[in-house]
């Protein structure tokens, strides 16, 4: 397995794919080129059938630990320098009301989804729970909770960006 010929089939991938998770390119190419060092020093102590579900564990194992390094730095600044004064401005109606409706919008998607995915939905998105404490709660495999998580987030988003579409319209 050549590991240039890896490269150039998955990097665009994966670095799409990062820079969702991590809601940033440079930091989605950083942990790109980490992800490839993984690999190469990995490759060379066993065979890697898989190398693109290789990469895509590995990136996404990567993605998460920046971001909880990311709200451990957040808190611990937030923790250290309680004198920042953080000016709060309150909305204004028009605000409280574009966000009410969006609320509104949001909360009547949900309600469309079937009840395992709004279940496993809610649990992750409201609760935070992750995959793992989904599936034992519901009682299923690690793979169904990220099937219906990922149905749930399609149906959520487009949606979502249909109605707010047809408000726009009106």
């Amino acid at each position: 397995m050549n590991l240039e010929s890896v490269y150039i089939e998955h990097q665009s991938e994966l670095q799409l794919h990062l820079a969702r998770i991590v809601d940033c390119p440079e930091i989605a190419a950083e942990l790109v080129q980490e992800c490839f060092i993984i690999f190469s020093r990995e490759s060379q102590k066993q065979v890697i059938e898989h190398p693109r579900g290789f990469l895509f564990r590995a990136a996404r194992n990567l993605a998460y630990d920046h971001i909880k390094h990311r709200k451990v730095t957040e808190k611990h600044v937030y923790n250290t320098v309680p004198t920042l004064d953080i000016v709060e401005e309150a909305p204004s109606e028009e605000q409280l009301a574009l966000v009410n409706e969006k609320m509104a919008i949001f909360s009547s998607v949900v309600e469309e989804l079937p009840e395992r995915a709004r279940k496993a939905f809610v649990l992750n998105r409201v609760y935070g729970m992750t995959y793992a404490e989904i599936a034992v709660e519901m009682n299923v495999s690690d793979s169904a909770v990220e099937k219906l998580l990922a149905r749930a987030l399609l149906h959520c988003r487009t949606q979502f960006k249909k109605r707010q579409a047809d408000l726009s319209n009106d």
